[in-house]
């Protein structure tokens, strides 16, 4: 009995250590891409850094992306914040107990949202600080969204919950949390089933789905409701809002686009099969073309390009070979295949071009705000990717946030102007023509 229980045990640790030699293995199979491999496509590695990980078993669970920076978060709560264009680690903060069930963190103007367990903590976007934390009267369904004046959230009760986010650093600071934690909501709007997908502020509205079939659209200061869209079945996506398009998906399999402002349907998708991940809209040039060009990912069903303005199908058939959007350049579509690896599309008819081996980068980090790549393990390396040509990023969705540029001196213009001058010195009045005479010359 005794020797039976060692045998045990000691098969025990050889699985345990194969496991840990399978993983060493194969998060070391895809070391950062090479110069070699990208320069075929005009790519290149911009930055590579490492996100800072708890002693022990820690992983990255989430990583969030905006035009300005990479945040990313481990199942410990450990957060670190790059810069989105050099990579440089800004700070390291944590939040959180242990391990708790997280979302996706939110960024406004000046902070970084997160909810774990039923806490949101806020935390300030240049240093990290904490700034204040709240306890969540129902436990979220959703991560949260947020603009500079409000944050929203869903919660399992189908409940939507709006907080002042002025109102609450307030009574941080006055150490009146959580007693007064009422008198920061601004409204709770309740819908007949579980919230689905994060709310999304259009304007001054929110919108958000529940599982009873519905797209409510509120006000965001009053929760009055504007409009109330019911499909035959659940929504099963997140929703997206581009510009002033609504993007939805239901479990019959259709695909929407209603009026942002109104809620009425634009156009319909029949995909044939359930769409269960967000879509993702890209601006560009699409067979000499610029068109708003939005990308579905049916279960199973590969990657449709449709024309966000008439529902058109851009490509002829779906690229089969595509299971998740990873982002977009001028040229290129990144989507990942079946074994994770990164298929390099061309945007006109979706064939693939070309790879990247990345099968080890696994944490989401689909980027549809600007051009670049980005691409991230487990163990914490991030990696971001862009054109050779694109030294200053190009914003999709908002392009006003694009900082002015300065302008370089060009050498070549500056010729052509100064030989411009001398022509047109050449032919004034009195340069070397005896012939001409002046005004007021006899």
């Amino acid at each position: 009995m005794i020797r039976n229980i060692q045998v045990l045990s000691a098969l025990l640790v050889l699985v345990a250590a194969t496991e840990v030699s399978a993983q060493v293995n194969r998060l070391s199979a895809n070391p950062i891409p090479t110069a070699r491999n990208l320069n075929r496509y005009g790519l290149e590695v911009t930055w590579a850094s490492q996100a800072t990980l708890e002693v022990g078993l820690d992983k990255i669970a989430h990583v969030a992306i905006d035009e300005r920076s990479v945040v990313a978060l481990s199942q410990a709560g450990m957060v670190s914040m790059f810069d989105a264009e050099t990579g440089q680690k800004m700070w390291v903060a944590r939040v959180g107990r242990g391990v708790q069930a997280t979302f996706m963190p939110v960024m406004n103007d000046t902070q970084v949202l997160i909810v774990s367990g039923m806490t949101l903590y806020a935390l300030d976007r240049a240093r990290g600080g904490i700034e204040w934390q709240i306890k969540l009267p129902q436990m979220p369904s959703t991560g949260p969204s947020a603009d500079d004046d409000q944050i929203y959230i869903g919660a399992l009760d189908g409940s939507v919950y709006a907080f002042d986010l002025r109102r609450i650093a307030e009574l941080y600071q006055e150490r009146m949390l959580p007693e007064y934690s009422l008198s920061t909501r601004v409204w709770r709007y309740k819908a007949g089933k579980k919230i689905t997908s994060p709310p999304v502020r259009y304007g001054r509205s929110v919108s958000f789905a529940s599982l009873d079939n519905s797209l409510y659209t509120v006000s965001a200061n009053s929760r009055n409701l504007l409009f109330q869209f019911e499909t035959d079945a659940p929504i099963s996506a997140p929703l997206v809002i581009y510009k002033d398009y609504v993007f939805l998906a239901s479990e019959d399999f259709n695909f929407y686009c209603l009026q942002a402002s109104n809620g009425q349907v634009r156009w319909s998708f029949l995909s044939g099969l359930p769409i269960r991940k967000a879509p993702h809209v890209i601006e560009g040039m699409v067979r000499g073309v610029r068109s708003e060009v939005v990308y579905v990912l049916p279960e199973t069903g590969g990657m449709s390009a449709i024309d966000a303005f008439n529902g058109n199908l851009i490509w002829s058939q779906p690229q089969r070979r595509a299971v998740d959007f990873r982002g977009a350049t001028d040229n290129y579509l990144f989507v990942t295949d079946e074994i994770g690896n990164i298929l390099i599309l061309e945007r006109d008819f979706g064939r693939v071009i070309g790879n990247i081996a990345a099968n080890t980068y696994t944490i989401n980090t689909a980027n549809d705000l600007s051009d670049r790549l980005f691409m991230a393990r487990p163990d914490g390396l991030i990696v971001m990717i862009r054109e050779h040509d694109s030294t200053f990023p190009k914003y999709y969705k908002f392009p006003e946030r694009r900082p002015i540029m300065p302008e370089l001196f060009d050498p070549e213009l500056h010729t052509e102007e100064a030989e411009n001058a001398e022509n047109i010195d050449n032919v004034l009045p009195g340069n070397g023509d005896d012939s001409t005479t002046l005004p007021g010359q006899e």
